[in-house]
């Protein structure tokens, strides 16, 4: 979502508040009806985006949180953007939902982190506040760089494998 964008349903849902007289919404609050105002108000986040997600993506500025790419840049066929559960809904479906737990993700890093539990089997004991979630997700950032240097270093190997292969067979 364009800051232009995010800046004027912002605006809108202040305006509102305040011009009802309502007191200030809890932040929760605040994010899930920014998201509904989005959903509202642009046809390409109307249908086909989870509210709980998309709050994630707004809370996280449309950014993957592992490695910091612009997930909402482009649209087309190589469109990376997807939502990635920081406690995995595998282990912790009751948390499947919970907009703390949901975190927007580039493809790659997504597969890379996976299954991975940041909270070492203690996702059920743990309360998701801002300083525990940035917690979590900086334990599986070190995780997914060691992947992703593992997976080159594979990766290299296989290539080259390959291309022995590939000469092999055209020596025939």
């Amino acid at each position: 979502m364009s800051r232009e964008l995010f800046g004027i349903v912002w605006g809108m849902l202040l305006s509102s508040s305040r011009s009802e007289g309502k007191l200030l919404m809890s932040r929760q609050e605040e994010l899930r009806g920014i998201a509904i105002a989005l959903r509202r108000g642009s046809p390409y986040f109307s249908d086909g985006w989870n509210i709980n997600m998309l709050q994630a993506f707004i809370r996280d500025d449309g950014c993957c949180v592992y490695c910091g790419k612009e997930l909402l840049k482009k649209f087309g066929p190589s469109f990376e953007a997807c939502g990635d559960h920081l406690l995995p809904k595998s282990l912790y479906p009751d948390l499947a939902e919970n907009v703390d737990n949901l975190v927007p993700a580039c493809i790659e890093c997504n597969r890379m982190k996976h299954n991975y539990d940041a909270s070492e089997g203690k996702g059920m004991e743990i309360v998701i506040t801002e300083r525990v979630r940035r917690g979590l997700i900086r334990k599986s950032r070190e995780v997914i760089r060691r992947k992703k240097i593992e997976e080159g270093r594979v990766f290299q190997s296989g290539k080259a494998a390959f291309r022995r292969a590939v000469a092999q067979y055209r020596q025939y």
